[in-house]
């Protein structure tokens, strides 16, 4: 019996963080998106922009008290550069936002150019089978724009895609 609660302690922070981004995925289903003029955005919902806040405001905290003991005890910086680099991951991971407007779909990006599809040049849209991201690839090829399910509204915006390029989806 003790082996079992020892199973279910260790297993414990699996399973919140399985239902935490459960919770987080099912209401940013429910939120809707910002309408400004004829575009739609499709931001990052609430939740997850809480939670990425909070996971970057305390790696940076950890990267400031690493810096600090090893500065204190006069060692290499090298120690720092492990949380840097998981919060450099973290940023570049984060989902980015959608916007449709009257030219076609958009999607922000970091570090390049915005992705962008115009109506007619949507060759086909759909949703990844294990992860539940929508793709939308452009005839002419290249990366497709991704719709996270951590963006609001993921319905509609399949919806509208849908009529708004004629429906292709494979």
């Amino acid at each position: 019996m003790l082996e079992l609660l020892g199973v279910l302690v260790g297993f414990s922070p699996i399973i919140f963080f399985m239902c935490l981004f459960s919770w987080l995925r099912r209401s940013a289903r429910k939120q809707e998106p910002r309408q400004e003029g004829s575009a739609t955005e499709f931001p990052v919902a609430s939740g997850m922009r809480f939670l990425f806040g909070l996971v970057v405001v305390l790696l940076a905290a950890f990267s400031v008290l690493v810096l600090a003991v090893t500065v204190a005890r006069g060692e290499g910086l090298y120690a720092v550069l492990i949380p840097l680099v998981v919060l450099l991951a973290i940023l570049l991971a984060r989902p980015r936002p959608v916007v449709l407007d009257h030219d076609g779909v958009r999607q922000y990006r970091w570090l390049r150019a915005d992705r962008e599809i115009a109506w007619n040049d949507i060759s086909w849209m759909k949703r990844g089978r294990n992860t539940g991201v929508t793709y939308v690839r452009s005839k002419k090829g290249g990366w497709p724009i991704s719709f996270s399910p951590l963006l609001v509204g993921q319905p509609r915006f399949e919806r509208d895609v849908r009529a708004r390029s004629g429906g292709s989806e494979d």
